[in-house]
């Protein structure tokens, strides 16, 4: 059975604002501040390491929620070719060495994709079971390979996807499994500051937790047009970012 979800904690759509909000933070430091002459502080990019586990989460409530996965599916390959050739002519036209690879769509697509063959398996028998056993293989390899969560969005999806009905496994398993991958991908656990808070802090997506067990399961405020709100958001706040960004440096 479902847990019960009660009125208290965050709804979705408050939880994708917070996550939006965070999401700008980061790109402006990326973009426009690393640009500018200045001492600015490097905690600015730790607000972003929470999003993507954020938008994770809705991703797997939303394959059991929607009223069609294909539409949800296409959805989300439709915006990632949008944000892909959009970028791809910013960058021809306004060249920077920073680039503009953010595709979260691109991630979050195969990361349906890799829930849909986890799905199969655990509804399935026999050739249903190898061939969802296939789709999750293969998901979960172009995932890490060729987009932007890499191994996080798989981590992410596998948690978030088997551990959804008790919240104290999820969360266990959770910051166990990203601390573990963040550990092994830093080079062991001879950690330094540096490496910890400077180079790569994609640890930090464990503070993603306490946002995600705030959700009381509400979808929150749902008029027609912010359904297509947060689809919009992403390119257009990271186009204008960048091309602020752009014209600083340049």
């Amino acid at each position: 059975m479902q847990e019960k979800r009660n009125g208290f904690g965050i709804d979705a759509f408050w939880l994708k604002l917070i996550a939006m909000l965070f999401m700008v933070i980061d790109h402006v430091h990326t973009y426009i501040l690393i640009q500018m002459d200045g001492p600015f502080p490097v905690f600015l990019q730790y607000p972003g390491r929470i999003v993507s586990p954020i938008f994770f989460y809705f991703l797997v409530e939303g394959f059991f929620h929607t009223r069609s996965r294909l539409k949800y599916g296409m959805r989300l390959l439709g915006w990632s070719a949008v944000m892909a050739a959009g970028s791809w002519l910013l960058v021809s036209m306004f060249p920077s060495p920073i680039g503009l690879h953010n595709n979260i769509f691109l991630s979050l697509f195969f990361g349906l994709i890799l829930v849909v063959g986890l799905h199969m398996i655990e509804q399935g028998g026999g050739k249903f079971v190898c061939l969802g056993l296939l789709i999750a293989v293969g998901a979960a390899a172009v995932s890490i390979l060729f987009t932007e969560a890499s191994i996080y969005g798989v981590l992410c999806v596998l948690v978030f996807y088997y551990a959804r009905k008790k919240k104290w496994i999820l969360s266990i398993a959770y910051m166990a499994g990203v601390l573990l991958v963040s550990i092994v991908g830093l080079g062991g656990f001879q950690l330094s500051y540096e490496q910890l808070f400077l180079f790569d802090p994609q640890w930090m997506m464990i503070f993603a937790l306490p946002f995600i067990l705030l959700y009381n399961g509400k979808r929150g405020y749902s008029a027609k047009w912010s359904k297509y709100l947060f689809y919009v958001f992403y390119p257009v706040h990271l186009w204008m970012i960048y091309m602020i960004g752009y014209f600083i440096a340049n």
